[in-house]
């Protein structure tokens, strides 16, 4: 254990001296890189600075590039690691979660397990908030980032005692491996209630495709949803005060602000057929099992048994409040799910290039993509579906754009 703290020691040392101004021609030098420079140039690097130093370079500079799709310029300056940016919430995601916090009015708030900060820097925003995570390295990562008191301990031992907490549990196991079960989590959900069970209001962050178990949540807990531009990025489950639609799921988009709550509840079936238009949901809309909530607004029903893709005949705009939640497309040719037969459809409609789309692994769509694409100019988009028994293929033109 000795030599595992003197590593440690070791690691972030070399990381607090890239904050030194002697650092900077360091950093500027590796600058954008995608992956380890050539042996050569670090052998070139070393010369002037420790090799500790120059491996932690590599990696802020690695990890800062990695970092400008969720953070954009944010990230050039952003204290973080690979792994660390990958495990983080987004600028967007983490605004969305601190507002919840403000309108409960919490004065005071505890993040635990707070990675590089990414739910800090944001939480520190709307109140008083000090990071807690059990890697010095992290701590002293999200301190930078922050601007705020964060602790290098085991939250189990040293939670804090603020009202208000957010945590945000490892999920990854120690050996890199994804977790996919509540319970395995790092800390386990049933240890983190426990931990916090006191506070006025808490939030856990989970994975977006983790399925709680019945013992693990309570009639008064809210699962809220998280989507970004189109992608599933969190689940949170929330707590006491910080629960504002309790015993219900909520939908949320970061990007637009706007959030639905509800029963979970299917959609009515239809023939497993796809109608005139195809509404594909948001996937935060999907994944909190709302879908019921519009169909009968929309007078649509679910293509097929659990497709999650919504059809009807009529082809009227749909309400604001609903067009916010779904991608619109009209269903232009129904055609078998065979390659040749939808590729010579597509040809002689001028077909440039090809964007396919599925769900259940009914095709490989980097493949069909590769086999459908034309010597024309025109765009077009192929669903690759199963219905029931059947395996179709669908030509579609968007008619909004989600």
């Amino acid at each position: 254990r000795s030599g595992e703290a003197m590593t440690v020691t070791g690691a972030l040392s070399a990381w607090e001296s890239l904050a030194l101004p002697a650092a900077v021609p360091l950093l500027e030098s590796l600058r954008g890189i995608d992956s380890t420079p050539p042996a050569a140039v670090i052998e070139r690097l070393r010369r002037t600075w420790p090799a500790e130093t120059v491996n932690a370079a590599m990696e802020l500079s690695i990890a800062r590039l990695r970092a400008r799709p969720k953070f954009a310029e944010r990230a050039e300056t952003l204290w973080c690691d690979r792994s660390g940016v990958e495990m983080s919430s987004s600028p967007a995601t983490a605004r969305w979660k601190a507002a919840r916090f403000q309108r409960a009015g919490a004065a005071h708030i505890d993040d635990l397990c707070t990675g590089i900060g990414g739910d800090l820097m944001e939480l520190a925003r709307v109140a008083e908030t000090t990071g807690v995570d059990l890697d010095p390295l992290r701590a002293w990562m999200a301190a930078r980032n922050a601007g705020v008191t964060v602790r290098s301990a085991d939250v189990l031992a040293d939670p804090g005692t603020a009202p208000f907490a957010h945590a945000d549990p490892a999920r990854r196991s120690f050996g890199g491996n994804r977790i996919f079960r509540a319970a395995d989590l790092l800390p386990a959900l049933e240890t983190m209630r426990e931990l916090l069970r006191d506070r006025t209001g808490y939030a856990i962050k989970l994975g977006p495709g983790m399925d709680l178990d019945a013992t693990e949540y309570v009639p008064g807990d809210e699962l809220e949803f998280i989507s970004e531009s189109g992608r599933l990025l969190q689940q949170v489950l929330w707590t006491g005060a910080l629960a504002q639609a309790p015993g219900q799921r909520t939908a949320s988009r970061a990007c637009s602000g706007t959030s639905v709550s509800g029963t979970p509840g299917d959609a009515a079936t239809g023939e497993s057929r796809m109608l005139r238009m195809m509404f594909v949901p948001d996937p935060a809309l999907e994944r909190a099992k709302l879908l019921g909530l519009f169909a009968d607004r929309l007078n649509a029903v679910d293509a097929a048994p659990g497709l999650g893709i919504l059809t009807r005949d009529e082809c009227a705009p749909l309400a604001p409040d609903c067009a916010e939640w779904f991608e619109q497309f009209e269903v232009i040719e129904e055609l078998p799910a065979r390659e040749q037969t939808v590729a010579a459809w597509l040809a002689e409609r001028g077909a440039g290039i090809v964007t396919v789309r599925t769900r259940g692994a009914a095709c490989d769509p980097d493949a069909w993509q590769k086999a459908l694409r034309g010597r024309g100019e025109t765009p077009w988009t192929v669903f690759v579906l199963r219905l029931g028994l059947r395996r179709m293929a669908y030509a579609v033109r968007r008619v909004n754009s989600g």
